[in-house]
């Protein structure tokens, strides 16, 4: 018998149907940021704001999935 119920891959199914576009939202974002800084105060701070959005959203979609599975999902 499975261990898992029968609402988890509906559950992992909406994780990633919501997921997918608030990942793809959140680098626009990101990319919007990244060229107002570098247009108002340069290339070198533009690049450190791409860097540290870079890991942040890394960290993001690393927790998020790691949620995901402790919840049961995929």
């Amino acid at each position: 018998m499975s261990s898992r119920r029968p609402y988890d891959d509906t559950k992992s199914l909406l994780a990633a149907i919501l997921g997918i576009p608030a990942l793809a939202g959140f680098v626009y974002l990101l990319l919007v940021l990244v060229n107002v800084v570098w247009r108002d105060y340069g290339l070198a701070a533009g690049a450190v704001v791409f860097v540290l959005g870079f890991v942040g959203l890394s960290y993001g979609s690393y927790r998020a999935v790691e949620l995901v599975r402790s919840a049961g999902g995929r």
